[in-house]
């Protein structure tokens, strides 16, 4: 975190991605669609220091998000991309989307494949 950032009362959408990880374009999206407060003055948006605290601890749980990628399981198991997308839509599947990609925390696929274990006599 930048000392002079720690400062301010209000940050610049560019301040508010460093602090956050994000990209300008995420932050700038999560304003238009009313997820995130900001002031605008001008052309410029600005957003309080308190305001973008709470959204880097709601966005951050899904930044620690440990597991597999869809391409990964294809490497584990040999099933099309189609197949798992259309698993994880249909919620046979649980996946927590990260940015553009879908992350199976290894727990949940490990109870997936259990479930589907078959028992021989």
């Amino acid at each position: 975190m930048q000392k002079d950032v720690l400062t301010k009362e209000y940050l610049t959408l560019k301040e508010v991605a460093e602090e956050t990880g994000l990209s300008y374009g995420t932050i700038k999206r999560d304003i238009d669609r009313g997820k995130l407060p900001a002031y605008r003055i001008g052309r410029k948006y600005f957003i309080g220091y308190a305001i973008m605290e709470a959204y880097r601890k709601d966005r951050r749980p899904f930044k620690n998000v440990e597991g597999y990628t869809i391409q990964d399981l294809m490497g584990k198991i040999p099933l099309s991309y189609a197949f798992l997308i259309e698993m994880i839509k249909e919620k046979k599947l649980e996946a927590v989307k990260v940015g553009r990609q879908y992350i199976i925390p290894y727990a949940t696929f490990d109870a997936f494949m259990e479930n589907r274990k078959v028992e021989s006599f």
